[in-house]
């Protein structure tokens, strides 16, 4: 098979801050993440001989042009309060006001994984779990997403992010016969949109369930109530925060640490009454994997474990520990699935695709 026809096998994360992708490649994996925000910049007779000279990324609609990823900051920053950083994606689906939304996502994916050449390449992309708060319904958002890869020729397969950390961390309990069950655990996503939460035992969902309860939530409620700009505060998180070494005369280091409680604690009782719901049986401690963005700063876990201490939770938890890398967690996970699902779809009839795929 030559080179341009070749079996491709691509994962695909379209966070609310960064569209990351994974692509198997022989033995390695092959990881991009572009950032998910765009500006739009009006048409002049010289504007696309500068974008070119400046080598910025943008795409163009009949009237306007539009930087995307870093180089969308970069421009923001050269006219600050005359140009808006906008984002397609907002609380971890399709931003309801953005009118070009579709234009950017589909950029991005264009730019990213391309095209399918193969019948049988396959995409894995994840959506959120149920929302337990006021946060949007993902299922618009999850036709969208699907829609756009299969017109780049893909077959596409759908999970939710938390069984995505789940594939990608492998948490193992000892069952009942004190046998090894791997893919058995909970995995908590962090995101900047929303917090994604999933139970699994090998590899199976059992519960699943999201809040926009995360990332964005804490730096807008900090922001407001210490009268600070949100980009300060999300500087001070991403550069100065330590629940080790919690500095707490800094005001905005101080409320982070107390809306970071805040949502562990809502996060787990939410969890808890899901679990609950589904009178799942787990006699054997449970791991807890948590990954994401929100879950970065040093101490998060351990901040954790001091929460669920005062909390009466309908299961027990044996540990509670980072995944090995946060930050690529989740599109790791979708890769494990399209693999798994490649497979499948090779020694697969037409017939049986559809039942594959989930559709």
């Amino acid at each position: 098979m030559s080179e341009d026809n070749r079996v491709r096998t691509v994962a695909c994360d379209p966070g609310t801050l960064f569209f990351q992708t994974a692509e198997q490649d022989g033995q390695d994996i092959k990881l991009q993440c572009i950032r998910n925000a765009f500006v739009q910049i009006n048409a002049t007779d010289d504007i696309e001989d500068v974008l070119k000279q400046n080598n910025w990324q943008y795409v163009k609609d009949d009237t306007n042009y539009y930087v995307i990823g870093e180089d969308s900051l970069k421009v923001a920053k050269l006219f600050p309060g005359s140009v808006e950083l906008r984002r397609p994606m907002q609380n971890g689906v399709l931003n309801k006001d953005e009118p070009q939304k579709m234009l950017i996502m589909s950029e991005l994916m264009k730019r990213t994984i391309g095209e399918a050449k193969n019948n049988k390449s396959v995409a894995c992309v994840c959506v959120s779990s149920p929302s337990v708060d006021e946060s949007a319904d993902s299922s618009f958002h999850k036709a969208r997403l699907s829609g756009m890869l299969k017109r780049l020729g893909w077959n596409v397969k759908v999970i939710e992010e938390g069984l995505a950390v789940i594939l990608s961390e492998r948490p193992t309990i000892i069952d009942s016969e004190g046998k090894e069950a791997p893919y058995s655990g909970i995995a908590m996503s962090f995101g900047a949109g929303r917090v994604n939460c999933v139970l699994a035992y090998k590899g199976l969902q059992i519960v699943g369930m999201s809040s926009a309860f995360s990332g964005d939530h804490i730096d807008k409620k900090v922001a407001d109530q210490l009268g600070v700009p949100v980009s300060q505060v999300m500087s001070k998180k991403e550069k100065e925060l330590n629940f080790e070494k919690l500095n707490e005369d800094d005001d905005i280091l101080y409320a982070l640490n107390v809306y970071y409680e805040t949502m562990i604690e809502y996060i787990f009782k939410h969890f808890a009454k899901k679990f609950s719901e589904v009178k799942s049986e787990f006699d054997a401690p449970l791991d807890v994997v948590v990954a994401g963005g929100t879950s970065m700063p040093a101490g998060f876990c351990k901040k954790i474990e001091e929460i669920v201490k005062g909390l009466k939770l309908p299961f027990k938890i044996k540990e509670v520990k980072k995944s090995a890398d946060a930050r690529n967690s989740v599109v790791k996970g979708c890769l494990t699935q399209a693999l798994i699902t490649q497979k499948k779809i090779l020694k697969a009839s037409e017939d049986e695709l559809s039942s594959i795929l989930g559709e």
